[in-house]
């Protein structure tokens, strides 16, 4: 596998995480929400970045931003922890 196929799977497993995020925090599968990830990973950082425009479509997130929200939990992706945070639009 190259790098680039590593970071899309990367961002697959971003997307579902932040899906189990959804779930665990109540949400209804067609609520849109507001979503912010971060982590210190500089690959993690790279494939959020390179595929953010699938993550906010397949997480239905209306607006990526750096703040925290109601709902908040860590994961990890490809060994690297990824903080979860969002709410409800």
């Amino acid at each position: 596998l190259n790098d680039v196929l590593l970071r899309e799977g990367a961002a697959r497993e971003v997307v579902r995480s932040v899906q189990n995020a959804r779930k665990d925090a109540g949400l209804n599968v067609d609520d849109r929400i507001v979503l912010s990830l971060s982590t210190s990973d500089d690959e993690l950082n790279r494939a959020i970045s390179e595929h953010a425009a699938m993550i906010t479509a397949e997480t239905l997130t209306a607006d990526m931003t750096t703040k925290d929200h109601a709902y908040k939990t860590s994961v990890t992706v490809d060994g690297a922890t990824l903080d979860i945070s969002l709410e409800k639009v």
